[in-house]
């Protein structure tokens, strides 16, 4: 590593040097304020600074540092830091990120800037140092030259700057080095072929320029052409190139390359780099005439001078343009305008287009192509259709009415005058291609002749055509007449003739046709050649009546043109009046019942004195009509067949000329109403249920369609019925229509038709709107009907009758159950044991009964419930009787001041196991509130005794009492199953003498159905023994304290604790 040599300058001139040891890792640089340090260093030799608080911290590259105390200094000038080498001088500044990390910034100072190169104190070595005089140890400064160690300040003019070289100043060799030797300095900055000069342009020329050169390696190298600037390095072989290409290529012009090369101290030098001439821009044109753009042909006129084509460009440009296969060339004149021509000849006369490819190109060899049109016309077309004049190349009368149209062709836009005799139209031919010229029925000469039309059209390339044709003129028919007569000799066509064919004849313009019209009929007259026409009315062509009508002849000709001829035509085929009265029979056109009983009545009209025949559905009767021109016939009541049907009905008449006449009429026939009939589904089912006896229920059924009444009556109600368009009819009863009960009831429905016939049919529906039997007759509750806990461990027996088919729901206690029904109507339930609360309470019970229509009813019940045992009897103290014990008392509980009427009994354990009744005597001692038991014989000392209390509703509590006798062992056996019965949760040691018990899950849960504790009373003295058993905890009982140990999985024991205990 090597040495670094610094100088601090102070503000007021003094100088401090020193020198970085090569083998030092670190370097303290002790700074003051507005201090001047400069480090023999360059550039690169610096990786990073941080600062720390006041100092500055710097990083070398070679990993060592150099730190400067109080670079930042709060207070005074600020101090400042340069770096020198190569006999330049360079500023460092610093620009803070925020987190202490410095990013330094170099630039050569205004003040010094570059030794003279010439100068023999300037080491080019590495690294350089500017020589200064020795110090007092002879040793040299490293680095600051004259001014830095003269004059006023750290850096002074550029002209102190050269003063210091030749004076006291020296360069001398860095500290520890090889003295002054020295190299031959950077290379000198070049570009190549700096002379020259280059043209860029044509339509192949790849559009990029390139200047290189070369210099000091590392040098940057700023190469500007035009606008555009690219910047690069001298790279390690002293080369550098640049390229110009997309965004930095250069627009259009004329450019001299300028370089500038900048070395890593600051220093500048600019050189001249080659000339670049630009042009890749194509050139341009504007045709100006000749082509179809600029609004110019060539039509029959100018096409015989050929084909010229004009415009403007580039000067000097060449012009290239061809038409067709043919090219022609030229250059734009120095005012910017070109022609190119085609000699006549060159291409076929006619329409057409040619496609104009005009290539203009520049010196540079820049093109750009441009397509035009060239439109030559030198022809046009016209033609004129006299064929389709009037529509068939004839003009009639009609059509000469309504004007004259003549059609034709020529070519889209021309212009067309159109002459027909002294007068001449001009029309414009359409987009299609077409004319159309209209004359005036005053312009055209009527009569049967042949005209002439002639055309000229001119196109819009004014280019002409002419034609022409002929057209025939008809406008009347000739010779036209009808010459027959009609009607026989008295001219009147009667039924007779109207039924025979009508020849009508008559003469026409040969080649016409005739249609003769009589009333509606028309019919096409057969017409010779020779002008005479015949037209035949076929057989009923006559309408029959008496009238006076037209016959009108019709004649067409040839042309179109219509004449007409008329005659007057007399008929008479009616044999006179005769009508059937319109007014209804029987007032509506019906005939019911009642109206055929007593026969039927048909009037009409006839001329008077006429015989008319009347036939009504088979059956004829002949009348007369009277003088005032009426008639009446009368069916008596065997004429009218009775049922549902159309009469016919047909009245004929003859008069005076044998000519017939005959009405029609029909009537309508119903003696009876149809499909009368009940439902068998009323109200759903036929039966009338409660719900619907007080909601309301229909009645239904058929009838005849069109039933005007109907009546339906259930019971002593009658409502009308409603009847929709299908004959099914409805009869809503309201709530209460039927009385509520279980009986049978009539119905009867009478219905009247449109006709005004009557029926009647009846039927019958059900009522039901009860539960009939229903009641709750038994339950499991004993005589005294309250269950106890015996009875309610067995389940609850409820049970009774209700009707037959019927469904019962039970909720006892607020549980809901489904009791079984019988055929019968039996219905029954048991609650489960599980499902009967422990206590002493009322239980609710609701029976709910539906029966098979939907009727229900409900009995509300209550049901006592006891099955809390009364407490174990408590033994308050025995009496000796010599050596045996001829009582006890019992603590009795008091209620309200009264002892409870609870029934005490005492049984004896014998040692076999089996167990007898104890008899004697029981009462009352008020004083001691017990009740004393007094043995009618006196038991054993020793004897255990089962002391059971029972409540009135036969719960039962026991105590087992084990009394005293020394001699005895007093070992209690609780496995006795027999001891079961008496329902023991007390076991009472405390007047026996050291009494010792073993008891395990088994032997606990069999004492008792109703508990499965067992609480023990007794003494230290005694012993209890527990098989699977585990001390649980404590409870207090009356003010008595217990242990508590579980035994097996449901077994509890309470017991005294004085009373040791072995598990």
């Amino acid at each position: 590593m090597k040495a670094i040599d610094f100088v601090v300058r102070a503000d007021a001139g003094g100088l401090q040097r020193g020198t970085m040891p090569g083998d030092a890792q670190n370097q303290t640089i002790v700074a003051g304020a507005g201090q001047e340090i400069s480090i023999n260093a360059r550039q690169t030799d610096f990786k990073s600074q941080v600062r720390e608080g006041d100092q500055l911290v710097i990083t070398l590259s070679d990993g060592r540092t150099i730190t400067i105390d109080n670079f930042f200094n709060e207070t005074g000038e600020p101090n400042r830091l340069f770096i020198s080498s190569e006999g330049y001088l360079n500023e460092v500044s610093f620009v803070d990120n925020g987190q202490g990390n410095l990013y330094a910034q170099y630039g050569p100072t205004s003040e010094w800037g570059k030794w003279s190169p010439s100068d023999d104190l300037i080491f080019l070595g590495d690294p350089q140092v500017a020589g200064v005089p020795l110090n007092s140890d002879g040793e040299e400064v490293s680095m600051l030259g004259a001014a830095l160690l003269g004059g006023t300040g750290l850096l002074s003019s550029g002209a102190a700057v050269a003063a210091g070289v030749g004076g006291a100043a020296v360069i001398a060799g860095a500290a520890g080095g090889g003295g002054g030797g020295g190299s031959d300095g950077p290379a000198e900055p070049f570009v190549n072929d700096a002379d020259g000069s280059s043209l860029i342009g044509g339509d192949d020329a790849e559009e990029q320029l390139t200047v290189s050169g070369g210099g000091e390696p590392g040098d940057e190298v700023v190469v500007t052409v035009g606008d555009k600037q690219i910047e690069t390095i001298v790279d390690d072989e002293g080369e550098f190139e640049v390229v110009f290409e997309g965004d930095t290529f250069p627009e259009d012009g004329e450019y001299e390359a300028v370089v500038v090369f900048t070395d890593p101290d600051g220093g500048q030098t600019t050189l001249d780099g080659p000339d670049f001439v630009i042009d890749t821009t194509a050139p341009e044109i504007v045709v100006t005439s000749g082509v179809e753009s600029t609004g110019d042909f060539f039509n029959s006129v100018t096409y015989v001078d050929g084909i010229t084509l004009t415009g403007t460009g580039e000067a000097g440009a060449r012009v290239d343009v061809t038409l067709g296969e043919v090219t022609q060339t030229t250059t734009v004149t120095e005012t910017g305008t070109w022609t190119v021509s085609w000699e006549p000849g060159t291409f076929e006369s006619g329409e057409f287009t040619l496609s104009a490819v005009i290539v203009t190109t520049d010196s540079f060899n820049n093109s750009r192509s441009y397509t035009e049109t060239v439109v030559v016309d030198t022809v046009t077309t016209v033609t004129v259709d006299t064929a389709t004049v009037g529509g068939d190349g004839v003009i009639n009368g009609a059509e000469h009415g309504a004007g004259v149209t003549f059609t034709g062709t020529a070519q889209a836009g021309s212009s067309v005058e159109v002459t027909v005799g002294s007068v001449t139209h001009t029309v414009t031919a359409t987009t299609e291609g077409t004319w159309t010229a209209t004359f005036t029925s005053t312009e055209i000469t009527t009569g049967e002749y042949q005209g002439l039309v002639s055309v000229l059209a001119t196109d819009v390339h004014q280019n002409t055509a002419t034609a022409s044709g002929s057209f025939d003129v008809d406008t009347f028919v000739r010779d036209f007449a009808i010459t027959s007569a009609t009607g026989g000799d008295d001219g009147v066509i009667n039924a007779e003739e109207a039924g025979q064919p009508l020849v009508v004849t008559g003469t026409t313009e040969p080649g016409s046709t005739v249609v003769v019209q009589l009333g509606e009929t028309s019919v096409n007259a057969t017409v010779s050649a020779t002008g005479s026409w015949t037209a035949t009315f076929a057989t009923g062509s006559i309408t029959s009546g008496t009238y006076t009508t037209t016959m009108t002849a019709t004649a067409t000709d040839a042309a179109g043109n219509v004449d007409t001829a008329s005659t007057s035509v007399t008929v008479d085929t009616e044999a006179g009046v005769l009508t059937i009265d319109a007014d209804p029979v029987e007032t509506d056109d019906i005939v019911n019942e009642v109206e055929a009983s007593d026969g039927v009545v048909l009037t009409g009209t006839a001329d008077a004195g006429a015989s008319v025949v009347v036939n009504m559905n088979g059956v004829s009767t002949t009348v007369t009509a009277t003088n005032a021109g009426t008639w009446e016939a009368f069916f008596a009541a065997g004429d009218v067949a009775p049922g549902v049907y159309t009469a016919d009905i047909t009245a004929t008449t003859t008069d005076a000329f044998g000519n017939s006449r005959s009405a029609t009429d029909s009537v309508e026939v119903d003696t009876r109403v149809d499909n009368l009939a009940l439902d068998t589904d009323n109200a759903g089912d036929d039966i009338v249920s409660g719900a619907e006896q007080a909601a309301g229920f229909a009645v239904t059924g058929t009838t005849e369609v069109g039933t005007t009444a109907l009546e339906v009556t259930v019971g002593n109600q009658t409502v009308n019925a409603s009847v929709d368009a299908q004959g099914n009819w409805t009869a809503n009863f309201g709530a209460g229509a039927v009385d509520a009960g279980t009986y049978n009831t009539g119905i009867t429905v009478t219905a009247t038709d449109r006709a005004g016939n009557v029926k009647t049919v009846t039927g019958s529906i059900d009522v039901d709107t009860e539960v009939v039997p229903f009641a709750l007759t038994s339950n499991s509750a004993g005589a005294d009907q309250v269950v106890n806990a015996a009875e309610a461990g067995a389940g609850i027996d409820l049970g009774g009758v209700v009707e037959a088919g019927s469904s019962v729901r039970v909720t006892f206690d607020g549980t809901a159950y489904d009791a079984s029904v019988d055929a019968a109507g039996n219905w029954s339930l048991t609650v489960p044991a599980a499902d009967v609360r422990s206590g002493s309470y009322a239980a609710n019970i609701t029976v709910e009964a539906t029966d098979h229509v939907g009727n229900t009813a409900v009995i509300e019940d209550t049901l006592s419930i006891d099955t809390e045992a009364p407490d174990g009897p408590v033994i308050a103290s025995f009496t000796r009787a010599g050596d045996g014990i001829r009582g006890i008392s019992i603590e009795t509980e008091m209620v309200n001041g009264a002892p409870t009427e609870d029934v005490q009994s005492v049984v004896q354990v014998n040692t076999d196991g089996t167990i007898t009744d104890v008899a004697g005597q029981q009462g009352f001692n008020s004083f001691r509130g017990e009740t004393e038991f007094a043995f009618n014989d006196n038991v054993p000392n020793g004897a255990q005794l089962i002391v059971n209390a029972t409540d009135a509703a036969g719960n039962t509590s026991g105590t087992y009492l084990v009394l005293d006798d020394e001699s005895a062992t007093n070992a209690v056996d609780l496995s006795n199953l027999a001891l079961g019965e008496y329902q023991i949760e007390n076991l009472d040691l405390d007047f026996a003498e050291a009494a010792s018990v073993v008891i395990d899950e088994a032997s606990l849960l069999a004492l008792s159905t109703e508990s499965n504790t067992l609480t023990i009373h007794g003494s230290a003295e005694d012993q209890v023994q527990i098989v699977g058993g585990a001390l649980t905890g404590t409870q207090d009982v009356d003010g008595q304290s217990y242990n508590v140990y579980s035994v097996g999985s449901e077994g509890t024991l309470l017991i005294d604790p004085e009373i040791p205990v072995t598990i």
